[in-house]
């Protein structure tokens, strides 16, 4: 049975697998996945409760045994995706700031961040921006990965790089359309990226 747009439904295996994976942190990794995700009402994919990018960050954690840490809006963006699509491109006009519930306290102790997003308005959401400008990224590996919906990365690689010159930006992301980042087919072209990156 496929998932109606307008239905709420309860977890996926695949959703619970999920978030298993992304509530449990390592004490000693050098890695960490940062993710920004939507649930609620998603293009093409219905109601979710797990969004399409962290389904691609459950992947790269799992895989790679690294720490993560979900990047959450103190104003929650609506469910409605409509209403939603109509904020973000606000907050894109506005060169917002969207504020973020939460800290890194221990970012300095990681070598290697790998950086998640959907793209939205061709862009990465405003709130991405936030997160940048929080932290020093300083002689970090940056490895970005996205979720969209025909787009690609949107040239968002590049951006990330142009916003932390003294970071390693690795611009050979992952980029993966919705449907696929929830599939079997999308964890195995995350853990085929992941091992063509040398991991």
């Amino acid at each position: 049975m496929g998932i109606g747009i307008s239905e709420v439904t309860a977890l996926s295996d695949a959703e619970t697998a999920a978030n298993d994976i992304l509530n449990k942190n390592n004490t000693d990794s050098k890695t960490l996945v940062v993710y920004f995700s939507r649930t609620g009402e998603n293009y093409n994919v219905g109601n979710v409760e797990v969004g399409n990018t962290a389904m691609v960050a459950s992947y790269i954690k799992e895989y790679l045994k690294a720490d993560s840490f979900e990047i959450v809006p103190i104003d929650k963006y609506p469910d409605n995706y409509d209403k939603c699509t109509e904020l973000a491109q606000k907050e894109k006009d506005d060169n917002a700031r969207p504020k973020i519930t939460g800290k890194i306290d221990n970012f300095d102790s990681y070598d290697t961040v790998f950086v998640g997003y959907p793209i939205w308005w061709g862009d990465l959401p405003m709130i991405m921006y936030t997160f940048m400008e929080e932290y020093d990224f300083n002689g970090k590996k940056i490895i970005p990965f996205n979720t969209h919906e025909g787009s690609g990365d949107s040239g968002t690689y590049q951006t990330i790089q142009e916003k932390l010159p003294n970071a390693d930006v690795n611009t050979k992301g992952l980029a993966l359309e919705g449907k696929v980042a929830r599939s079997d087919d999308g964890k195995q072209q995350t853990i085929d990226w992941l091992k063509g990156l040398g991991y």
